[in-house]
């Protein structure tokens, strides 16, 4: 079944962020709804609308999905695109 796609994913943090003494050190992540998809697009760059998403779905502070490194912020954006028209990644247009 090459072309099943995960429904949620756990990703740990490479750098866990503290915020106001909560320790976040995992996103958990899932298929995100229409509502969520238009919530996360009223961000005015493509950067701020998977940052938004990350924020919704992974139900985190939007400072946590902020200060993401690169590389987690990469994965959870992988993750999320699996699901859209033939893998476009959140923010890509065509």
């Amino acid at each position: 079944m090459e072309n099943e796609i995960e429904l949620e994913k756990t990703i740990q943090l490479r750098k866990p962020i503290t915020l106001g003494g909560v320790v976040y050190d995992k996103l958990e992540l899932r298929e995100p709804t229409a509502g969520e998809l238009e919530e996360s697009s009223k961000a005015t760059t493509s950067l701020g609308m998977v940052i938004s998403l990350i924020q919704i779905v992974a139900k985190v502070p939007k400072s946590v999905a902020r200060g993401l490194c690169q590389r987690d912020m990469q994965e959870a954006n992988d993750f999320l695109a699996s699901f859209g028209k033939d893998s476009q990644r959140i923010g890509e247009t065509q």
